[in-house]
């Protein structure tokens, strides 16, 4: 559908110097004064929101000041995917530099599964911790948090996830999602472990080094790019290109992003995947040593690693992908079932929220995708756009051994004894949220000929970057366009191809996703409209644009 007109825009334009199109969707999406407009414009970390608006970031502070002054010895109990692992490699260094006796530990996936392990914990505290504290888990860990408290052990709470019908009786818990839910709420763990550490240290400054980690943290945990993510990400993304972490720049060298400045998809699709690889095929602390390791030899082993993790798990997970449709087309022919529910024993538990993202992306419904061991199942589960799966989900918390996340992301156990009945009840639940309905807009911000298309428009659109969750990349609307020169196939699917408007003075190169067999079924079409993100490509001084095409008719 097409945003309709601003007319307020014309004046906002012409005060920031901006195309009129992008003065309307700024305007669109709520930045409806010239200071709020400012501050989008130039995300300063003088703009960040103070690390005390966290009801308990002060308490957990004093403890944590008490602890390093008695010399308690202090656990970071983090997480395996990125986003656990960089906020352990944030928290753990800044404590240490504090001269806390600070060790950081990230829990096996499978071995251990998510979250605080009463079995590793006891373990753990035979060494003499006297303080835990959580990074991207731990807020519905509350029979774990009070066990330490019977062994006498206080525990701080960071995390970003949704609580379920009781906070867990932690000495602080610093979250957006629990309490008073005062900070800010679109911080992944990574953030909120900044956060602490520039609350601990008393200056941004002291903490500025770890912005790359943050970066990298937020992008692969798909936080929205609203807030302050906005701004440790327009701050942090020059600090990544230019990290003097070894590896890192290993990582970078291996997943062949040699480019000066690291685009959130480089992120998200290069460097994300392959720290996850380590906690999905093998051990997370692979990943938390390359983040925090000095010695560039070892930086480029681990990293090394990594990348043949990444390969394996690839591997594995296109073979689950292929049996999982198998099952869905098996068991729901006719595609009654409105969230998708599917078990083997045969797949790998570190690729379940991959292949349920998958299924999602191909039936476009909620799934989740469980492997069985010993009559235990273990799953992950994705949903669509605005549809929250953890709470349908949490209507069936009855037939489930454990389960935690958010709306778009969750997992769970179950015994598979129960699995007919918590499919029943999942779909059942499901046709009682009219969410599940709701079909996303594709949101088209402004109709423009494709000769309008030039450097000024696209270096305004700029401005607005990064892109991502939050701040999706506006999709524009071009008319009487044809093809020239042909489509071509890249990869599995991916269409290639030039474009150009009718006069034929305006070319534009065009990329099309997963759409190669989609252009081949329709047959030959001789004028199109296109929607599209544009791109302004930069090859030694030579610009160029290139559409990625979201639709066309």
């Amino acid at each position: 559908m097409l945003r309709p007109r601003v007319p307020e825009a014309a004046g906002m334009a012409s005060e920031f110097n901006l195309h009129p199109a992008i003065a309307e969707i700024l305007l669109r999406r709520g930045f409806d004064t010239s200071s709020k407009i400012q501050s989008f414009l130039h995300p300063s970390l003088e703009y960040l929101e103070n690390p005390f608006a966290f009801s308990d970031m002060r308490k957990a502070v004093e403890r944590i000041r008490a602890a390093i002054a008695a010399g308690e010895k202090i656990l970071v109990y983090g997480d395996y995917d990125v986003d656990g692992v960089t906020a352990s490699a944030i928290l753990c260094p800044i404590l240490k530099k504090m001269g806390a006796d600070a060790q950081a530990y990230i829990p096996h996936r499978i071995d251990e599964g998510y979250g605080l392990n009463i079995e590793s914990l006891a373990r753990l505290l035979e060494k003499g911790f006297r303080l835990v504290i959580t990074v991207d888990n731990g807020i519905t860990g509350t029979d774990a948090i009070r066990f330490l408290q019977d062994q006498g052990v206080d525990v701080i709470v960071v995390d970003h996830h949704t609580p379920k019908h009781e906070l867990p009786p932690a000495y602080a818990i610093v979250s957006a999602c629990a309490g008073d839910k005062t900070g800010d709420p679109n911080l992944a763990a990574c953030g909120l472990a900044f956060k602490l550490g520039w609350a601990l240290s008393g200056s941004l400054e002291a903490v500025r080094e770890y912005l790359d980690l943050v970066v990298l943290g937020t992008i692969a945990d798909l936080a929205p790019l609203k807030g302050d993510n906005r701004i440790l990400l327009k701050q942090g993304l020059p600090i990544l290109a230019a990290t003097r972490r070894p590896g890192l720049k290993a990582l970078m060298r291996v997943a062949r992003i040699s480019k000066r400045y690291p685009t959130y998809r480089d992120i998200a699709f290069g460097l994300g995947p392959r720290i996850n690889a380590s906690g999905r095929m093998s051990s997370p602390e692979h990943a938390y040593q390359l983040l925090t390791t000095s010695d560039g030899s070892e930086a480029q082993r681990l990293a090394e690693l990594l990348d043949e993790g990444n390969r394996r798990r690839q591997e594995v997970e296109a073979e689950a992908f292929q049996e999982a449709s198998s099952h869905v087309d098996s068991m729901d022919p006719a595609g009654q079932n409105r969230i998708l529910v599917v078990h083997s024993p045969d797949w790998h538990e570190g690729v379940l929220g991959i292949v349920a993202a998958r299924l999602v992306e191909r039936y476009k419904k909620p799934s989740i995708v469980i492997s069985l061991k010993n009559g235990l199942g273990k799953g992950s589960g994705r949903s669509v756009s605005l549809f929250s799966l953890f709470d349908c989900v949490n209507r069936c918390e009855d037939l489930l051994e454990t389960f935690g996340g958010h709306a778009q992301a969750l997992g769970l156990s179950i015994r598979e004894e129960n699995l007919p009945l918590f499919r029943q009840r999942l779909n059942r639940e499901a046709l009682t949220m009219k969410a599940l309905d709701a079909q996303p807009d594709l949101g088209i911000e402004a109709e423009i000929p494709l000769a309008e298309l030039g450097v000024p428009l696209l270096r305004d659109l700029e401005r607005l970057a990064p892109f991502g969750p939050g701040n999706p990349k506006p999709l524009f609307l071009s008319r009487e366009v044809r093809v020239s020169g042909g489509v071509q196939k890249r990869g599995k699917d991916t269409l290639v191809c030039r474009v150009v408007d009718k006069s034929g003075k305006t070319t534009c190169e065009a990329v099309a996703f997963r759409a190669y067999q989609r252009w081949k079924n329709a047959g030959r079409q001789e004028e199109l409209a296109i929607v599209y993100q544009p791109t302004l490509k930069d090859w030694n001084g030579i610009f160029s644009i290139e559409l990625e095409l979201a639709d066309w008719i």
